[in-house]
């Protein structure tokens, strides 16, 4: 009797710390979101031009949203598979569940926490080691084509000049051929930290991270194309494909947490957007809805996987 009403006291704890999270996370979200000063002074606007998009448009960039995070739970399956036996599913919510986490700390450290909860016990840490390899393949994607668009766009920028014209010519080449050099660079561990040469992954597997995260950059900016497109802006694809880019070069060196991305993030698109599109609010509304699509929803559904997470356990 004694040891049941202990699993008793011992399963509420674990549900009620689960309604803690779910509440903590939804307040972060909603707290940041609703009720600061930046999203109050676009949300007349927003009102108005949400309301005139026809639904077929918002089921496409729902559609974008969704292969954008299925990629990534493929890249993430992929690297834990070799210990990890997680489905696609699983995958998929662990993606979704560690956005809710990275939604709330700084440069999205808690997602490696949220993704481990749907991995094997005594397998979270190596999980963890793992999902470097998906964020370390993003970010070579994301340097490599935001140094080719800044180098591109460079002449529109007349701030840029002198040493940070240096940095665009000299600086960013370097940091990309050794960042690729040593994401292909198989180290072998000896002695006591032999044990470390099972985090590291075959060549096979590591273009296939590349591909993937290439894919997922590219929805990325097929993403911002097609909002552009709902909202009527007057800017053709090359030019908004090339700013935006430069944006994901600068957010990638920059330190942020989600929550408050939005505002950098649209600070930063109206200085790089500034000489191909005048309308600031409509950038305003293009970041806006694009950060609302790729991390405010899936950071509300991953609060409700994890609360149901919690509930099963």
């Amino acid at each position: 009797m004694l040891k049941g009403y202990f699993q008793y006291i011992v399963s509420f704890s674990k549900k009620s710390i689960g309604l803690l999270l779910f509440l903590i996370c939804s307040y972060a979200i909603y707290n940041q979101v609703f009720s600061n000063d930046n999203s109050i002074q676009y949300q007349s606007i927003l009102h108005q031009l949400i309301f005139k998009i026809p639904l077929n448009q918002w089921f496409v960039l729902l559609l974008l949203m969704i292969s954008n995070f299925l990629i990534e739970s493929i890249k993430w399956r992929l690297v834990v598979s070799s210990n990890n036996s997680i489905s696609i599913l699983k995958a998929v919510k662990g993606v979704l569940v560690g956005q809710t986490f990275a939604f709330f700390t700084p440069n999205r450290i808690g997602e490696y926490a949220g993704r481990t909860l749907y991995l094997e016990e005594g397998k979270k840490l190596m999980g963890v080691s793992q999902l470097a390899w998906t964020s370390y393949a993003q970010l070579l994607i994301t340097i490599i084509i935001g140094s080719i668009a800044l180098a591109l766009n460079i002449g529109y920028y007349n701030s840029i000049n002198g040493s940070l014209l240096i940095v665009v010519n000299i600086v960013l080449p370097i940091i990309i051929i050794l960042s690729v050099s040593l994401f292909f660079y198989k180290y072998e561990w000896k002695g006591r930290l032999h044990f470390l040469n099972i985090l590291q992954i075959d060549t096979r597997s590591k273009l296939y991270l590349l591909t993937l995260s290439f894919f997922r950059y590219f929805i990325f900016l097929l993403q911002y194309a097609w909002v552009a497109y709902m909202l009527q802006m007057q800017i053709d694809f090359i030019s908004l494909a090339l700013s935006v880019a430069i944006l994901f070069l600068f957010l990638s060196i920059l330190p942020t947490i989600s929550i408050t991305e939005l505002v950098v993030r649209g600070q930063l698109l109206l200085l790089i957007l500034a000489p191909f599109c005048h309308n600031k609010m409509m950038i305003i509304s293009l970041s806006s809805l694009i950060w609302s699509v790729n991390f405010l929803l899936p950071s509300i559904i991953g609060a409700i996987l994890l609360l149901g997470y919690r509930l099963n356990r």
